[in-house]
């Protein structure tokens, strides 16, 4: 099943952990609200990001969803990140627990003048 929906963020908390030579390495905890479609519930995320002069040049993150999609409880664990070139942050699921155990599926997250959004292509047994 694939889906398409917005969330909110609901926390940023970032910081720096070594800076050198023009490169920032930080890191950002984040959490995010899902509501109205088919992910019902809360995630904490937890980003390793790379900056430069320029800009934000990359991250990568650890997100643990926790709630209940298509009408199941639980929780699933999302690897995802992108690089400055990229339009949008893909991912997949790597691991499920409760209702959700057997969940398996690509995420993709976009942020642009549309809002934050996010597109689930899963399978549930």
């Amino acid at each position: 099943m694939k889906f398409t929906q917005s969330f909110e963020i609901t926390k940023w908390d970032q910081s720096t952990y070594d800076e050198a030579r023009d490169l920032t390495l930080g890191r950002a905890s984040v959490g995010k609200t899902f509501s109205g479609g088919e992910l019902v519930g809360t995630s904490a995320a937890e980003l390793l990001m790379v900056g430069t002069e320029a800009g934000p040049a990359a991250y990568t993150a650890l997100e643990r969803f926790t709630g209940t999609l298509a009408g199941k409880d639980g929780e699933f664990v999302m690897l995802h990140g992108a690089s400055a070139d990229q339009d949008a942050s893909p991912g997949k699921i790597v691991a499920a627990t409760g209702g959700l155990a057997g969940l398996t599926g690509t995420v993709l997250y976009e942020h642009d003048d549309q809002g934050p959004r996010v597109t689930l292509d899963y399978e549930l047994a």
